[in-house]
């Protein structure tokens, strides 16, 4: 059996979301896994949902034929935080990902990271 006590929940979340794959799923830690999620303009029966939104996209799951996450406009219930963790690391990179923004925000946060360090 694992034992909990050796784990902390910011170690735990470094690791899943920083050093899984190396440099290039960093954009993971940019994710928001948002609970209690009201569209905008919900009919009056709308239930919250936890969703997962990166910027203005939000994941989503297809059954069809070819199955697997997607980013989109709506997004799916995830119910819980730790199954929207294990969706966000199945998700594949938000195709607006390169944009100059995201990158100048990666690299104000590294820079941020190296001044605090020192």
């Amino acid at each position: 059996m694992i034992d909990p006590r050796l784990f902390t929940v910011e170690r735990l979340l470094a690791t899943f979301l920083d050093h899984e794959s190396g440099n290039r799923d960093k954009w993971r830690r940019f994710a928001e896994i948002v609970p209690g999620y009201i569209p905008p303009f919900p009919s009056p029966d709308t239930q919250p949902t936890l969703v997962i939104r990166y910027g203005e996209s939000f994941l989503r799951y297809s059954k069809g034929p070819r199955q697997g996450f997607f980013w989109d406009m709506y997004g799916d219930d995830f119910y819980t935080a730790e199954l929207a963790l294990v969706a966000l690391l199945q998700a594949p990179v938000p195709p607006f990902i390169c944009k100059r923004s995201e990158w100048e925000r990666w690299l104000q946060e590294e820079e941020v990271k190296k001044a605090v360090s020192k």
